[in-house]
């Protein structure tokens, strides 16, 4: 993968998350054979598996203010991390917070592997300097 083709896509994909469009991110750079985890723990298995999973939450919200902060991409392994402060209203009206991490592997322009952190998990890997050591992350043959 070209490196300035890989850095703008994730920019791309950055900023539709912060402009409140997640499914709209999620259809032009997730891979039809992503593996999507959440703490660690096997989400969903392939793009229509991951999106019919997120799609009744998302398609409920009836506002979505997208804030993600502290994006950080390693060229040349093809990895990028951010915060994901966002917020939405659900349908009842009530304003939800979100507080996640997101750490991608991305092959040819679009998200692969994408694994997703919240509460302690979450906590434990910034503090273990997760965004400064994406590579870290990874096992060790993918690493090579």
């Amino acid at each position: 993968m070209e490196s300035n083709s890989f850095v703008a896509a994730t920019n791309e994909q950055i900023e539709l998350l912060r402009e409140g469009k997640p499914l709209d991110a999620f259809d032009v750079f997730f891979a039809s054979t992503v593996q999507m985890f959440a703490n660690d723990v096997l989400f969903a298995d392939g793009a229509v598996e991951g999106r019919a999973k997120q799609e009744p939450f998302i398609s409920a919200a009836q506002s979505i203010i997208g804030k993600i902060e502290d994006v950080v991409i390693d060229e040349a392994r093809g990895l990028c991390a951010f915060r994901n402060l966002s917020q939405f209203v659900d349908g009842a009206g009530v304003t939800q917070q979100i507080d996640g991490l997101c750490w991608q592997r991305w092959d040819d322009d679009k998200v692969v592997e994408e694994r997703y952190y919240d509460g302690e998990v979450m906590r434990s890997l910034l503090k273990d300097g997760l965004l400064q050591d994406l590579a870290g992350h990874m096992t060790m043959k993918e690493a090579e």
